[in-house]
């Protein structure tokens, strides 16, 4: 077993003890230690067994749903489905043993201990997921090569390269050259798949994902036969794209496997409900957040005495204009000033990003890192021109720039948190962008909001959870810095020690001359930025960067 099987199948083992512990915790907290049903009725031992039998169940369906299957990682919201089945099931087997064995139980004791588990698993994961992204050289993602050369293995490379949140790592694709160098994979290219088990080997692979447009029947069947005898399990695409996995249903066609894909066709209740919520939800987190909407005004105020809220115009629902309302996080003349920042964009396509956004405010870096700029919003969503859910509201030239597909989006109303925003806020490829919210236009239902709204509220507590750690991590990196500038410094000075102390001294009060006037005329550049803006085209991005190869 390879360094990064034996990494995967490592953290997989301590996955499924963290989440032992917790299901064990929560059960026992409600079960045994908080005594809501009385020992007269039911005694300790007997609380004890439900919680074993709650913990046993739980941790079966956990395994069962592939909650632990490695890579590629489970979308978030795919994974809070899967948690929620899970805790249903384990909730449910407390109920029917307590039946069964004539103990008493209550459904408070079921509904507190379901959604206490329930939310510290979703909580632990997420966090894990977060410091994951925070930490990056503490997750290890699985190296896998493609077999296939054709159009779908292009796709498949683009895919892999667009999502890294998924812990994949593409180390090179397998088939023939002709074919790869007219799919525009030549670059990517590693070797025939008379070779593939060799080429896996030399390339420290885990995993290999087949093409199932690339080969006819007799060949795919030798591959995948090699693969088996070799130890490797096979990931196998469709061959169809934007579509849930919740729609493919694998039947047998005397013994052969056949996929019937379902349509997607959300009965007209679904809808109703959908607005129902929004304007229900919208009514409530107003109320509950007025408190902290207050305190946010004030402390904009405060900082500039600027205007508190930003109001700008955004494309809704059939590609109409509508003023969409957030906290103004940013200088007031931010907008002017983004043209001269457009060599500084960290994103593709029309999207407009810096992660560094010297705009920012002091307390607009603080509620943009918790959400609660977006708050005004749901003034937005009583209004009709939102939703809490859907894509995310386009900027008047993005939507100028959108192709006929991507136009699909408009078709439902913009949302406050949607598909994209949970899953790959912070992933700077336009295709995620794309790919992500036509997934949700295509394979939108009621369950697929509730599933994004939990998503939404573990991503929100986990970030509040990781400022210390955010704020750790910039001082450190300023830090860092400093100190390899100094480093420079005395290695400069160094450098010149054999020269004549008078040239030296004269050498470093002229480089100290010149540092300071760099640094002068970097700090005119940046207030000429923030008092006018400037036109500068913006540079063009790679779709698809070279792997990384690794030698023999």
């Amino acid at each position: 077993m390879s360094l990064g099987m034996r990494k995967i199948t490592f953290s997989a083992m301590l996955q499924r003890i963290a989440d032992l512990v917790v299901l064990a915790v929560g059960w026992s907290l409600t079960l045994v230690i908080s005594n809501i049903t009385i020992q007269e009725i039911r005694s300790d031992q007997r609380s004890i067994a439900l919680t074993l039998v709650a913990v046993v169940t739980t941790a079966l369906i956990l395994e069962r749903r592939d909650l632990y299957s490695g890579r590629p990682s489970l979308p978030r919201t795919e994974e809070i489905s899967r948690v929620f089945v899970a805790v249903l099931g384990g909730s449910a087997s407390v109920a029917v043993a307590a039946a069964f064995l004539d103990w008493h139980i209550g459904a408070w004791e079921l509904l507190i201990g379901g959604v206490t588990v329930f939310a510290a698993r979703t909580l632990l994961r997420g966090l894990i997921r977060s410091l994951g992204t925070e930490l990056p050289s503490t997750v290890s993602p699985s190296r896998v090569v493609i077999v296939g050369t054709g159009h779908e293995a292009k796709e498949l490379a683009q895919l892999i390269q667009d999502h890294p949140e998924a812990r994949f790592e593409l180390a090179g694709v397998v088939g023939n050259l002709g074919v790869a160098e007219r799919s525009g994979l030549a670059d990517y290219w590693i070797g025939p798949t008379g070779r593939l088990i060799e080429l896996m080997h030399q390339h420290s692979v885990q995993g290999a994902v087949v093409t199932a447009t690339g080969f006819r029947g007799e060949q795919f069947r030798n591959i995948t036969r090699e693969l088996f005898g070799s130890g490797y399990d096979v990931h196998l695409t469709t061959g169809v794209s934007r579509m849930w996995e919740g729609r493919f249903d694998v039947r047998s066609l005397s013994h052969e496997p056949i996929i019937v894909v379902g349509r997607n066709s959300p009965p007209s209740w679904q809808r109703l409900a959908k607005r129902s919520v929004d304007i229900l939800g919208a009514s409530v987190a107003l109320l509950l957040a007025s408190p902290v909407m207050a305190l946010t005004a004030l402390a904009i105020w405060v900082e500039d005495r600027g205007p508190i809220v930003y109001s700008a115009k955004r494309a809704g629902q059939r590609g109409e204009y509508f003023p969409m309302h957030k906290f103004r996080s940013m200088v007031t003349n931010a907008d002017e000033l983004k043209q001269q920042m457009a060599e500084m964009n960290e994103r593709t396509g029309p999207l407009f990003k810096v992660s560094h956004d010297p705009r920012i405010t002091k307390v607009g870096r603080l509620i943009r890192e918790t959400s609660i700029d977006e708050l005004p919003q749901l003034f937005n969503v009583l209004k009709g021109h939102m939703s809490l859910v859907g894509p995310r509201p386009a900027l008047p030239e993005e939507e100028r720039a959108f192709d006929e597909e991507l136009r699909e989006r408009f078709k439902v109303r913009p949302g406050i948190t949607g598909l994209w925003q949970v899953e790959a806020r912070s992933n700077a490829a336009f295709n995620a962008y794309r790919r992500l919210d036509l997934h949700y236009v295509e394979n939108w239902n009621i369950g697929l909001d509730l599933r994004i709204l939990l998503a939404t509220a573990e991503q929100v507590i986990v970030t509040v959870a990781l400022l210390p750690l955010r704020a750790l991590l910039r001082r450190g990196d300023a830090e860092t810095d400093a100190i390899v500038a100094n480093e420079t410094s005395v290695s400069s000075a160094a450098d010149m020690a054999a020269e004549d102390v008078d040239d030296v001294v004269i050498d470093l009060r002229r480089r100290n001359r010149d540092r300071l006037a760099a640094a002068e005329n970097a700090e005119a550049a940046r207030k000429e930025m923030v008092r006018r803006a400037t036109v500068t085209t913006p540079i063009e991005r790679p779709p698809l960067p070279r792997p990384p190869r690794q030698s023999n």
